[in-house]
C-alpha cells in the first residue's frame, strides 16, 4: 500500500521537474505537467492530488490564471499550492498570495527549503482537517 501524498508539478521548465522529481520523488509520488491547461485536465481526471507546486509563468495558463480557477472550484479549492517563480516582483508574489498559493518561493531554489514548506503547509492542512 502507497502512503506517499501525489504532488502535481506544474512547471514547463524541464530542469526543474528533474530536480523535484530527484529531492521529493522519496517522499511524494510526483505528477509532472508543463502547463496550466494540462494541470486542469489531469485535475478534472478525477485522481486525488494532495500538493500542487506551480511556476508563475506558464504558457496558455499562468500560475496566477490557475490558481484563481483552482479557488473558484468547489473541488480543488483548499488544495495547499506553492507557487515557484522566477520573479524578483514583490507585487507578483502578493497578488498569487491573494488568489489563493498558500506560500511561495523563488528560481533559483534549495530543493529541501521547497520540502520543508511542503510539509510545514501540509501540517497547517492536517491541523484544519481540510486533508484526511
Amino acid at each position: 500500500m502507497n502512503l506517499k501524498k501525489k504532488l502535481l508539478v506544474v512547471d514547463q521548465s524541464d530542469s526543474t521537474k528533474i530536480i523535484l522529481d530527484h529531492f521529493l520523488g522519496k517522499e511524494f509520488d510526483i505528477i509532472q505537467k508543463s502547463n496550466g491547461y494540462e494541470a486542469i485536465d489531469f485535475l478534472n481526471s478525477g485522481i486525488d492530488i494532495d500538493f500542487l507546486i506551480t511556476e508563475l509563468n506558464l504558457p496558455l495558463l499562468s500560475g496566477k490564471e490557475l490558481i484563481k480557477k483552482l479557488r473558484e472550484s468547489h473541488l480543488f479549492s483548499s488544495l495547499p499550492i506553492l507557487l515557484l517563480t522566477a520573479s524578483s516582483e514583490s507585487k507578483d508574489r502578493i497578488e498569487c498570495m491573494n488568489l489563493g498559493a498558500d506560500n511561495y518561493i523563488e528560481k533559483p531554489f534549495n530543493p529541501f527549503e521547497i520540502q520543508a514548506r511542503i510539509n510545514a503547509v501540509l501540517r497547517l492542512c492536517q491541523r484544519r482537517n481540510y486533508i484526511q
